[in-house]
């Protein structure tokens, strides 16, 4: 929440004619909420690392991928890393190592339950999204989409 603040009442998140969509309200912060909500408490039960991850994927989503300026996603890291203090047994390279994707479609192509789960195997996500591509280009039309990190 601290972070979220910070963001609101900073002047240099303000909206202006070269950041327009720079818009920080309590919808944002509502799906940062929704988002963990999405999760099954028994992959995170004792597993506090992975809930702290997972609470700065979703804010790094919800905020960080709007900015477009370097100064701006500076700033916003300062922001996260204040508020990664409120995680104090855990360092900022653990909660911040990468990858930090978090997505439920995996579980769900592996045959498991649709859940919301950390993914440690870029090339396990690799493979997923070019098989669901495939798919995609079978059933309904051809889209050549390039992947990229």
């Amino acid at each position: 929440m601290s972070t979220f603040i910070a963001i609101a009442n900073s002047p240099q998140f303000m909206p202006t004619a070269k950041k327009f969509h720079y818009q920080f309200n309590l919808r944002d912060f509502s799906k940062i909420i929704q988002n963990m909500m999405q999760t099954n408490p028994a992959h995170y039960r004792g597993n506090d690392l992975g809930l702290a991850r997972l609470w700065v994927h979703e804010c790094m989503r919800i905020f960080y991928d709007r900015l477009i300026f370097d100064e701006d996603r500076e700033l916003f890291m300062n922001f996260l890393k204040n508020g990664m203090k409120e995680f104090s047994d855990f360092k900022e390279e653990v909660l911040l190592e990468n990858p930090l994707i978090y997505t439920s479609f995996i579980s769900a192509a592996e045959g498991h339950e649709k859940s919301y789960l950390s993914i440690r195997d870029l090339t396990q996500l690799k493979n997923v999204l070019e098989q669901k591509l495939a798919e995609y280009n079978e059933n309904v039309s051809s889209m050549n989409l390039v992947l990229f990190d």
